[in-house]
């Protein structure tokens, strides 16, 4: 007599989840993201001179923008970087939202285990993830005021455009772009300091970055689609409160480079440190200065 034992099938595996590739990684000491152009590192060091360079333009410009506003209801800061720009904006602005967002969370994060204890984070502002070189995530028509600064050291020159567009695009009819960028490279008698950052704009012309954009700008904005564009040029460190920011900001930025010159080669450790530590000494005594542009336009 044979005897039948049922066996259940086995059971299906469960489909596995897909993995998020990590976004950052550590170069050098430094808290770096990756499969992006950007050549700075994402950490609190790096944040904290982006705070301090947000106050050299804004000391510079006499504000957070120029161009001409009402009273903007929903603002967009592309690729916002710590915040603090958006903060200010929502603290002149308190009827309107203002919305940043960036491809890394840490530093707006930062910003808000900071200020959000002390009341000090506007209740107006909302920070999120999102890339902005990939489609914006929100609906057409959304934003009053659309704004970057400063997002040369990661769009690649063929995607300007691109960028522009997604700006255009969730803007409201009669709504303002605005966009902000060093017009060329810094200007300083220091040797030292010409020699690193010519290694840092080999670095970025190869991957495909505007090296200073010129009067690119008020070409890009009209084939975008905005009108009535415009274009304010100034020179940061024309005095000598602004020239000791622009020293500090300079040097710290060319210090932060430092992980991608090495690791590409262009420089070994010990010669970035002897030409940075000349650098430090030159750059406060000879001066520094760097042309910017402010560019904006409206959407018809």
């Amino acid at each position: 007599m044979r005897f039948f034992f049922w066996r259940p099938p086995p059971a299906a595996p469960e489909p596995e989840l897909p993995v998020r590739p990590r976004r950052w990684t550590w170069l050098g000491g430094r808290r770096v993201l990756t499969n992006t152009p950007y050549i700075f590192p994402k950490d609190d060091r790096e944040g904290s001179r982006l705070d301090l360079q947000h106050h050299l333009f804004k000391l510079a410009a006499g504000g957070l923008s120029r161009a001409p506003l009402r009273q903007p209801r929903r603002i967009l800061d592309v690729a916002c970087g710590t915040g603090i720009w958006a903060r200010e904006m929502a603290q002149r602005f308190p009827h309107a939202q203002v919305i940043g967002f960036d491809i890394d969370r840490s530093l707006p994060e930062k910003a808000m285990e900071v200020l959000g204890p002390g009341g000090q984070f506007p209740p107006n502002v909302r920070f999120q993830v999102a890339d902005a070189l990939q489609p914006f995530p929100f609906q057409e028509a959304t934003f009053d005021f659309v704004h970057a600064r400063l997002i040369s050291p990661f769009v690649p020159i063929p995607r300007w455009l691109d960028v522009l567009g997604e700006m255009m695009r969730v803007l409201t009819p009669g709504g303002v772009i605005e966009v902000v960028d060093m017009q060329g490279p810094p200007r300083t008698p220091s040797p030292a300091f010409l020699a690193l950052f010519a290694l840092s704009a080999e670095l970025m012309a190869q991957r495909h970055l505007f090296v200073g954009v010129g009067d690119a700008l008020k070409e890009l904005l009209p084939q975008a689609g905005a009108r009535y564009v415009q274009q304010r040029t100034f020179v940061l460190g024309s005095d000598a409160r602004q020239a000791r920011l622009l020293a500090a900001d300079l040097l710290a930025a060319q210090g932060h480079v430092k992980p991608f010159l090495v690791q590409t080669g262009k420089i070994t450790e010990a010669e970035f440190d002897r030409l940075y530590a000349q650098a430090q000494r030159e750059v406060p005594q000879m001066g520094i200065q760097v042309p910017v542009v402010f560019c904006f336009g409206k959407k018809l």
